[in-house]
């Protein structure tokens, strides 16, 4: 009976991180989208002598990579989380959890 309690937990945690996973991916797109569009806003208010100045492009780059770096690293770890989730759902599921219980308690005995 626990072993079905910790299945649908762990399912539901796999779930979780799942919508993390893709919310982190749609989060690098929509940076992307933004940094795109601040550059060629920022252009045309140039052209049109609206504004003054050069964007640094190196301290854009610079604080892109150190946010990727970041969102990759979290990513990462995520991604190793549902990973060992997924294992122990396929244990579960397989018997070989249950199996290694009951071997467990007869190794005790």
């Amino acid at each position: 009976m626990k072993l079905m309690c910790e299945h649908a937990r762990f399912k539901y945690h796999r779930l979780q991180i799942t919508n993390l996973i893709n919310a982190y991916e749609n989060l690098k797109h929509l940076r992307e989208e933004i940094q795109a569009n601040y550059f060629s806003i920022y252009d045309e208010l140039k052209n049109d002598n609206l504004i003054n100045g050069e964007i640094d492009a190196d301290i854009w780059g610079l604080n892109r990579e150190h946010e990727s770096e970041t969102w990759d690293s979290e990513l990462r770890l995520m991604n190793e989380i549902k990973t060992n989730l997924d294992i122990a759902i396929k244990m579960i599921e397989s018997g070989e959890a249950e199996q290694s219980i009951i071997d467990e308690e007869n190794s005790i005995s």
